[in-house]
């Protein structure tokens, strides 16, 4: 079930943790020092004699909480009192729309630098029939029944009976899945007083109105507690929510060092859905769990393995083969634009590409740019790879196929293949405190049977 959950998840800010995952390391939220897009992909600099190593956590920038700019007349019980009486209205706004889209973008910003962003859009219908697209996954909940598909399985589909709302469905048969979405809350219903609970995405802040202002004619609503918290905007005119900032610290990180998620929504009220909500599930079958699903889904490729074949085109339209370096050691990188990460690793990634034309290794480096977006997704990835002046190649997997042979459902990812086209070493994740490029050295040397 965790490969499922965790592509679902990782655009639920709900757990905004599992969003890293994607993309890096969860080691960083579990307090072992690590982070996915930390300034440095290098080792800190080794302690003086006697001095304990430098902890890479202390030296990431703080980020105030929202309640920082709000003043005590914005905290005090009367402001409360307003902020709690808004939310309400906000609930009634949502709840009395006979039909609903929206669009739920967001960019998480990473402490010391780094940006990542997604998006998922919500069709809502008569009753509790919604539609929820994202990440390659859509839950449709139509008929009295709620399906969930992943692109990745090609033969499965979750089917489950709708559980009263939607709410009570995901809670008891998708177990961890919060979605930041307070519609699905508020169709469903909830008491005087509660609605700021819809917005607790997981249990990521306390679900509590603690201030409220009116500010360049939007009503603000601060939700929150002591490290964490939450600035809703709201239209004054219509109850709906435009936008919010979410200030997060996740356990292990230093006081006052906090992820920042921006969103940005886009509710809107249309006379009628510009298409019916329905789940067609083709060939596929269903199943009655996430568990039966994952099943079915790809699992990351280890060392032992055969590495999958590729051809794919390069940024000059010249296609390249895995077949055509047999003998050699290839190394692939797996990158994208919009990942901080992968743009903190590709420095190493070079650094061991220049070391190989330089020692003259019968070796390759590769990289292979995946997932890019945008409407001309191949000049966005020249552009990049232009101005980053990288002296190896890249190769363009924008449909996914060949990181989805891999296994790979997040990225950075990098596989070292021996010569006889065995996978020897595969990472994932970034991790600033190792040296990647002295790493792939060493496993690139012992791939040749060779000490260098």
């Amino acid at each position: 079930m965790d490969t499922v959950m965790d592509t679902w998840k990782s655009a639920c800010i709900g757990s905004v943790a599992v969003s890293m995952m994607l993309s890096g390391s969860m080691a960083f939220a579990q307090g072992d020092g690590k982070t996915p897009d930390a300034p440095s992909a290098t080792a800190p600099p080794a302690p003086a004699d006697g001095e304990g190593a430098p902890n890479l956590l202390d030296m990431l920038p703080k980020m105030p909480l929202n309640a920082e700019s709000f003043d005590a007349a914005d905290k005090s019980p009367e402001a409360i009192t307003k902020g709690i009486s808004l939310m309400d209205q906000v609930a009634a706004a949502y709840k009395a729309a006979p039909l609903m889209t929206d669009t739920v973008a967001w960019s998480l910003n990473v402490p010391g630098g780094g940006e990542q962003k997604d998006s998922l859009s919500v069709i809502i219908g008569a009753g509790q029939d919604l539609e929820v697209t994202m990440l390659g996954a859509r839950l449709v909940s139509v008929g009295g029944k709620v399906y969930f598909v992943s692109l990745d399985s090609e033969d499965k589909f979750v089917e489950v009976p709708l559980d009263g709302t939607v709410v009570n469905t995901l809670r008891n048969h998708f177990d961890g899945l919060e979605l930041p979405l307070p519609h699905l809350d508020y169709r469903a219903g909830m008491a005087p007083g509660k609605a700021a609970e819809a917005f607790s995405f997981g249990g990521s802040h306390g679900g509590t109105v603690v201030g409220y202002r009116q500010k360049d004619g939007v009503d603000q609503v601060l939700i929150g507690e002591t490290a964490n918290d939450l600035l809703l905007n709201i239209n004054p005119a219509s109850k709906f929510v435009t936008s919010m900032k979410l200030a997060l610290s996740l356990p292990g990180m230093p006081e006052g060092v906090r992820f920042a998620v921006d969103f940005t929504l886009d509710p809107r009220v249309p006379e009628a859905l510009s298409t019916p909500i329905a789940f067609d599930p083709g060939t596929r079958k269903a199943v009655k769990s996430l568990d039966e699903l994952a099943a079915d889904l790809p699992q990351s490729i280890q060392a032992g393995a055969v590495a999958p074949a590729f051809s794919l085109q390069d940024l000059d339209g010249k296609t390249v083969t895995l077949a055509e370096f047999q003998g050699k050691v290839v190394v692939v990188d797996f990158w994208a634009t919009w990942c901080g990460p992968c743009r903190k690793g590709l420095p190493a990634i070079n650094d061991l590409a220049k070391w190989v034309a330089e020692t003259k290794q019968p070796a390759v480096v590769l990289g292979i740019n995946v997932w890019e977006r945008g409407e001309n997704p191949a000049e966005k990835s020249r552009a990049y790879w232009t101005k980053q002046a990288f002296v190896f190649p890249t190769l363009l997997d924008h449909s996914g196929e060949v990181v989805k042979r891999y296994g790979f459902d997040g990225i950075p990812a990098t596989v070292v293949i021996g010569p006889d086209g065995m996978v020897a070493t595969v990472h994932t994740g970034f991790d600033p405190q190792g040296n990647l490029t002295e790493v792939l050295k060493a496993e690139v040397l012992k791939a040749l049977g060779s000490k260098g």
